[in-house]
């Protein structure tokens, strides 16, 4: 009897660690063909190679309403992007929220809507099914207009740092 509350009381421990696990999404987003716009995408391969337990990873060609599908039941994501500000120095990357996107251009569209504003969208729509928790890693880039798909030297440098604490940051949760 003694051994039968030990595996029910295991069991009942390991049911209640998998509840309170929050699911989580890496979203690698940017144009792989176009330089250093792929950093992103090249983020996510390689955390999708890693295989970190509970963690999703996904990438995305665009950015906006397309990000909304994605991100519709889990509890925390985290964005990847390239960023280009005002004598921003090319592989230095941030970590920014919301509300850091409301006012970007990237992503943007006569057609389309940006990242903050699609997210903003979804929680009106969707409320509940939106992540509690919407993180942004971007990395300041140097060429984001001219066809390949190598990074520039000081961006590509970047990928492990930014790798390394995306991986830091989700073992905190």
């Amino acid at each position: 009897m003694f051994l039968m509350f030990d595996e029910h009381e295991r069991t009942h421990k390991m049911a209640n660690s998998e509840k309170c696990r929050k699911k989580t999404l890496v979203v690698g987003v940017g144009n792989p063909i176009l330089s250093d716009d792929g950093v992103g995408i090249r983020v996510a391969r390689l955390l999708k190679e890693m295989e970190i337990p509970n963690v999703d990873v996904e990438e995305l060609s665009a950015s906006g309403l397309e990000l909304l599908d994605m991100v519709l039941g889990y509890d925390k994501v985290v964005i990847v992007d390239a960023i280009i500000t005002e004598g921003g120095t090319p592989g230095t990357f941030y970590t920014m929220e919301e509300s850091d996107f409301e006012r970007t251009i990237h992503g943007a569209s006569p057609h389309g809507v940006n990242v903050a504003t699609a997210l903003a969208l979804g929680r009106r729509l969707a409320g509940d099914r939106m992540p509690s928790e919407t993180s942004f890693i971007a990395i300041e880039v140097a060429d984001i207009v001219n066809v390949s798909e190598s990074l520039t030297p000081e961006v590509a440098a970047a990928v492990p740092s930014v790798v390394r604490k995306i991986i830091t940051d989700l073992a905190k949760d």
